[in-house]
């Protein structure tokens, strides 16, 4: 088996790193192959929200960077381990350039059964509200199935080795990964959140003041107060939404995304006169300045 790990973090040999490397020496000791791939030395241009990938499978009109390279080794993997440091409240720009150009892999989505684990370092408590939510868009746009998170607060460049409860917590987190790849057991095995799908606790109130959804998953549910605190409730059949499910991915495609095609198709032409005015505006300008 192998384990690829993907390091979002932009300091070489940070804490982000050790603790990925403390996972990896956990998955070798249950056999696995190992490997790490720091996002900063490869080139990931960003998205030019082309549309071509959504009616094309596997096409990306960018061909002059590292994507396809960074997708190929996520192919060659069993399982994946990703370092997903907090940078002011979210993730590092790096890993949210990597989320954007995923769309290619949405042909992939619920198809691909392999496990996932996460690492967030971050400095200070509390701080980190938007992070589980982007990792959880990667790794489901990736196909991937999360089956742990592990958040370490620490600070200081490389301090994180003194913390050896952190650094045992990756270890296992390693052997837990490799584990789930031998045993094909891809059930969530970090801390309980609210969402029963990706697990995070980050949750919108709709405006009825009673029903919540997840961010990520649209998984619905409803929210009430029992004895003074906070109590949420998913029906079954709300899993029946979550949006990575292949068939909801496939119902999103032929009734909102496909039918679009045709409709830029037709306004070609109305479109290229009405935008006209906005093409020359402030052109006159610029040529002055």
């Amino acid at each position: 088996m192998k384990i690829l790990a993907l390091n979002g973090s932009f300091r070489k040999n940070g804490n982000t790193e050790i603790l990925l490397k403390q996972a990896l020496m956990g998955a070798e000791s249950e056999g696995a192959k190992v490997e790490i791939l720091r996002l900063t030395d490869y080139r990931i241009a960003p998205c030019r929200g082309c549309g071509l990938c959504l009616f094309r499978e596997n096409v990306c009109q960018v061909q002059d960077d590292d994507v396809r390279f960074i997708f190929s080794k996520v192919d060659e993997c069993d399982g994946m381990i990703l370092g997903a440091p907090c940078y002011f409240l979210e993730l590092t720009a790096v890993i949210k350039q990597l989320i954007d150009r995923c769309w290619i892999l949405g042909h992939k989505i619920g198809k691909v059964k392999k496990p996932a684990a996460v690492i967030v370092p971050y400095a200070t408590r509390g701080w980190i509200p938007y992070v589980s939510i982007q990792s959880n868009l990667l790794l489901n746009l990736m196909g991937l199935t999360k089956i742990d998170e592990i958040n370490i607060c620490t600070q200081g460049i490389s301090e994180v080795v003194l913390d050896q409860e952190a650094m045992d917590s990756a270890y296992h987190l390693g052997k837990e990964t490799a584990v789930a790849i031998r045993e094909k057991d891809f059930t969530y095995k970090g801390e309980a959140g609210i969402c029963p799908s990706c697990h995070d606790r980050l949750v919108r109130i709709l405006i009825d003041n009673e029903t919540i959804e997840c961010p990520t998953c649209g998984v619905r549910g409803s929210l009430s107060i029992v004895n003074g605190k906070i109590s949420v409730k998913f029906e079954e059949k709300a899993w029946a939404d979550n949006r990575f499910r292949p068939d909801v991915q496939y119902s999103h495609f032929a009734y909102h995304i496909a039918p679009s095609k045709d409709y830029f198709l037709r306004t070609k032409e109305e479109r290229k006169i009405k935008t006209q005015k906005y093409r020359e505006y402030l052109k006159a300008k610029e040529i002055i300045s």
